[in-house]
C-alpha cells in the first residue's frame, strides 16, 4: 500500500491496473449532527455533487455515501477524468449552492438515511439516547431543512482537509490535487451509555436486538460474535421452524471501543419468546467456555471485499478516528490465536453492560449476569405515584366520553414536565430537552433518552398556560418553528407507555 499526502490530505493506494476508483472520505456523519440538523451531512454532499455536475456535466458525477461514522465521495473513470473530478469537489465543499437547498433537499427524501438497519439505530439510541451514535435512532416527526449559515457552518467544521482521507485503487492519478479548505481536527463526542450495568428496554423495533461495547481490536469479542449470532440463529429455527437468521451490526463509538449488535426477527406475537432465546444464549456464551471445533469455524476473516479493500479501509479509519490498524496478515494471526477461553472472558466482560432491546408493550422478568432481576431502564414507570406539581387534565367534557384508561393528564414541577397516564408516567427534565419544535400553538419536547413529549393546548384545561411554562423553561436556543402543520403522526402522550 502507498502511503503519501497531497495538499496535506492523507493518500492511501493500491496499484492495479484498469480504471481508478477512489473515495474521498470525510469522518462526519449522523453521529456528529443534533437534531434539528439530523442529515445535514447528507445535504453538503448532495450540494457539492450538484455544484460538479454544473461544472462538469460530461464527466460521470461522484456516488455518495453517508452513514453513522463517514460521508463518502466514490470517482471512478481514467486517471484524468479522477483527477479533474476531485479538485473540483474539493474546491465546491467550502462554497456550497446553498440557495439550491430547497431543490436538492427533495431529492433525498426517498434515499435510505439510514447505513444500519432500523433495529440497529433503534438499539443505539437505547443505550446513549438521541445523541452521538444514539441521535440517528430517535423517531422524528419529519425532517427540517438546516439554515444557509447552518449548512455552510457544518462544512467548515467537518468537510476540511484535517478530516479527509482518499483511498485509491488503481494507476496513479494524473495531476492529483485536493484544495480543501484548512481546519482543525474535529473533536467528536462518544457518550457514556445511560446505563451502567446489563439492563433491557422499550423501542419501536421490528425484532429484537442486543448490545454491548467491546474493544476495537478484540480478536476474541469478534470470534464471540459470530459464535453467537450462529448460536440464536440455530435456537430460532429449532423454536420457530425455517426463519430468517440473526443478523450481526457494529458501530464505532470511539478511537477503542465498538459496539456490536445482534438484531433477531421477531414478529409482535413471539418477541418475548425470541428475547428469552437471545438473552439466554448471550448468558450461556459468558458462562461456558464454547467447544475448541466451535471457536476454530469461526477464526477465519469476514467474507466480502478483498483483502486490499479491507486493507485500505481500516488504514483510512485509523487516519480519521485513530482506531488500531492491523494488516491482513497481523488481523489473520490474532484470530488464530483465539482459544476458547479468551472468548468466554471476552464476553463475560462485554455482558455486563449489555443492554437487551424490545418492542413496546412487553414485561421481561430475566434473571441478569449476577443472577439478579435483569434492570428495566424504560423511561417510563409503573405503579408509582407522579411527581408532585401543577396538573393539567383534559377538560372535563373530553373525558366524560373516554374510558379511564385512555385518560392522560400532564404534570407540570420546576424542573421537568411529567406525561401521566393511569399507572404509569413519563418524567422528561428540562435540562434534558435536545430540541423544542414548536407548530403554531402545539410544542414537541425532544427529549435525550430518545422519546418525544407533544403538547397540545387542546387536551387540557388552562393548556395555555401550560404551553408558555414549557416555552419559558427551556433555552430559546433549542427552539425551532416546524414547517407547515403537524403530520398526522404528532405524538400524544396518550400512547400506551
Amino acid at each position: 500500500m502507498h502511503h503519501s499526502y497531497v495538499d496535506g490530505v492523507p493518500v492511501l493506494r493500491f496499484s492495479e491496473p484498469g480504471p481508478l476508483h477512489a473515495t474521498l472520505r470525510f469522518g462526519v456523519g449522523a453521529r456528529d449532527e443534533t437534531y434539528r440538523m439530523l442529515g445535514i451531512s447528507r445535504l453538503v454532499a448532495a450540494l457539492a455533487v450538484h455544484a460538479v455536475r454544473q461544472q462538469l456535466p460530461e464527466t460521470a458525477e461522484p456516488v455518495v455515501s453517508s452513514g453513522l461514522e463517514e460521508t463518502r465521495f466514490t470517482v471512478s473513470g481514467t486517471r484524468e477524468e479522477v483527477a479533474e473530478c476531485l479538485a473540483v469537489l474539493c474546491r465546491v465543499l467550502p462554497d456550497l449552492p446553498a440557495d439550491r437547498l430547497g431543490e436538492v433537499a427533495p431529492a433525498l427524501d426517498g434515499e435510505a438515511a439510514r447505513s444500519l438497519d432500523p433495529r440497529a439505530v433503534g438499539a443505539l439510541n437505547a443505550r446513549y439516547g438521541s445523541q452521538a451514535v444514539g441521535l440517528e435512532g430517535h423517531e422524528r416527526s419529519q425532517h427540517h431543512l438546516p439554515t444557509a449559515d447552518m449548512l455552510l457552518g457544518h462544512a467548515a467544521v467537518w468537510f476540511t482537509r484535517s478530516n479527509a482521507v482518499l483511498t485509491l485503487t488503481g494507476p496513479e492519478p494524473v495531476g492529483l490535487r485536493l484544495p480543501l479548505p484548512p481546519g482543525e481536527r474535529p473533536r467528536r463526542f462518544a457518550p457514556q451509555a445511560r446505563y451502567p450495568r446489563a439492563s433491557w428496554t422499550h423501542r419501536n423495533i421490528d425484532g429484537v436486538a442486543l448490545s454491548v461495547e467491546t474493544p476495537v481490536g478484540s480478536a476474541a469479542a469478534a470470534v464471540a460474535h459470530r459464535i453467537l449470532r450462529e448460536r440464536v440463529t440455530a435456537a430460532l429455527a429449532d423454536q420457530q421452524g425455517p426463519a430468517a437468521p440473526a443478523e450481526a451490526a457494529a458501530a464505532l463509538h470511539d478511537s477503542g471501543t465498538v459496539v456490536r449488535l445482534l438484531l433477531a426477527p421477531a414478529s409482535a406475537s413471539d418477541a418475548e419468546g425470541v428475547a428469552a432465546t437471545v438473552w439466554s444464549q448471550a448468558l450461556s456464551l459468558a458462562r461456558d467456555e464454547p467447544a475448541p471445533a466451535e471457536v476454530a469455524r469461526h477464526r477465519s476473516l469476514p467474507e466480502g471485499p478483498s483483502a486490499r479493500l479491507r486493507t485500505l479501509d481500516h488504514a483510512a479509519r485509523a487516519e480519521l478516528f485513530g482506531t488500531p490498524c492491523l494488516d491482513e496478515g497481523s488481523r489473520r494471526r490474532a484470530l488464530e490465536s483465539v482459544i476458547p477461553r479468551n472468548v468466554r472472558d471476552s464476553w463475560q466482560r462485554a455482558i455486563q453492560r449489555a443492554q437487551l432491546v424490545v418492542p413496546a408493550g412487553l414485561l421481561l422478568c430475566f434473571a441478569g449476569p449476577d443472577g439478579r432481576r435483569l434492570w428495566c431502564t424504560s423511561c417510563w414507570t409503573w405503579d408509582e405515584t407522579a411527581p408532585w406539581g401543577q396538573v393539567f387534565r383534559e377538560p372535563r367534557a373530553k373525558r366524560a366520553f373516554k374510558r379511564a384508561a385512555e385518560r392522560h393528564w400532564m404534570v407540570l414541577t420546576d424542573k421537568s414536565v411529567v406525561s401521566c397516564t393511569p399507572g404509569a408516567y413519563h418524567e422528561l427534565r428540562f435540562d434534558d430537552v435536545i430540541a423544542l419544535e414548536r407548530w403554531g400553538l402545539e410544542r414537541n419536547l425532544i427529549g435525550r433518552c430518545g422519546c418525544t413529549i407533544g403538547v397540545d393546548p387542546a387536551w387540557y384545561r388552562d393548556g395555555q398556560r401550560l404551553v408558555r411554562a414549557v416555552d419559558e423553561a427551556v433555552s430559546a436556543e433549542l427552539a425551532f418553528d416546524g414547517t407547515g402543520t403537524p403530520p398526522p403522526d404528532h405524538p400524544s402522550p396518550s400512547a400506551e407507555p
